[in-house]
């Protein structure tokens, strides 16, 4: 028990209280925080609708590709009005460039979104955009060529895919923001910081009863070991300062006994009443797009890109289709955006 009496001793078993309690607390707030996506995707989203954009002639998309995709596009919509349908083809004669803008008129995309051509065979792509698509025709070649071209050199379409996809979504958030998860956020993060200042605020309150009983043991102790001493071999020093001997808290506890009753004198004829005493006296006790116009800033010509110049880095605008692609489509590819999709 003695050992329990000592400051330090007092001071440390409050300090690993007080470190108990918010490492219990954090794991705890940390759990609660909800996943969207190491790239800033809200996964509750509904993306069966958007399966429909997505078409892999050439087979080469798994699963949980298209999946992925999907979930791009069904953010895209929500936050900004906008999406990326997806043509995976076994090849194109012609003008790669043409045939998307041609597909994506066809499937009756809007003038904000945009339609990736992937040429298996050779070894091809093109990103072709609405009018009101926000980037800039060299922002889309550039992407295309950092982003996508050397996974489908490899033969990696589906991760190249993704790739570019993470890229342009990382392009939105970048100028555009979180769309409507910015208000989510901001919520979430009101009840978080409310959270932790609650947390605090008990985290505290147990500080203080701890610190009031750790007091109150070793006052208790102090006043049946000093309790009559003139002079003391040391002064009761507490953890919180209002428990020192100048505050109420230490007086109240000191409990003086009263003095003896004065002799009582012979008592007169007739009796006499008690004398008795008095007590001791009393005394006082003593807390769409989030923000900006839709493709501001976009040139005339021909929107979108392809792959800059290589040795098979298809691309540019222009040109007649001389043909189209080996195979049907064999029909669902595209939903229907309202139209307005093509070259401005």
């Amino acid at each position: 028990m003695k050992f329990f009496q000592k400051t330090w001793v007092a001071w440390l078993c409050t300090a690993a209280m007080i470190g108990a309690a918010v490492v219990i607390g954090l794991n705890k707030e940390s759990a609660a925080v909800p996943e969207p996506g190491e790239v800033g995707l809200d996964t509750s989203l509904s993306t069966a609708q958007f399966a429909d954009y997505i078409w892999d002639q050439a087979g080469v998309l798994s699963d949980s590709q298209e999946r992925d995709i999907c979930l791009y596009n069904a953010n895209w919509v929500q936050r900004y009005d906008s999406l990326i349908a997806l043509a995976v083809v076994d090849g194109v004669s012609g003008d790669i460039g043409d045939y998307a803008y041609s597909l994506g008129e066809e499937i009756e995309l809007a003038s904000s979104d945009g339609i990736l051509v992937i040429d298996v065979k050779n070894t091809n792509g093109y990103l072709a955009v609405g009018p009101d698509y926000p980037m800039t025709d060299q922002q889309v070649t550039n992407y295309m060529d950092q982003s996508l071209y050397e996974y489908v050199a490899a033969g990696e379409y589906g991760e190249g895919v993704l790739n570019l996809f993470a890229d342009v979504n990382q392009f939105y958030v970048d100028n555009y923001g979180l769309g409507y998860l910015d208000n989510a956020n901001h919520y979430g993060g009101t009840q978080r910081t409310g959270g932790l200042v609650m947390m605090l605020v008990i985290l505290l309150a147990i500080a203080l009863v701890a610190a009031t009983l750790i007091d109150s043991a070793r006052y208790t102790a102090y006043r049946q070991r000093y309790y009559g001493v003139i002079n003391p071999p040391y002064v009761f020093r507490p953890i919180l300062f209002w428990h020192g001997p100048s505050y109420g808290w230490y007086r109240r506890r000191w409990r003086q006994p009263p003095p003896p009753p004065p002799p009582r004198g012979p008592r007169g004829p007739g009796g006499g009443g008690f004398s008795g005493f008095s007590g001791p006296g009393g005394g006082s006790r003593g807390s769409g797009f989030s923000s900006g116009p839709r493709g501001g800033g976009f040139s005339g010509g021909s929107r979108g890109g392809g792959f800059s110049s290589g040795s098979f880095r298809g691309g540019g605008f222009g040109g007649s289709r001389g043909g189209g692609f080996s195979g049907g489509r064999g029909g669902g590819f595209g939903g229907g955006r309202g139209g307005g999709f093509g070259r401005r």
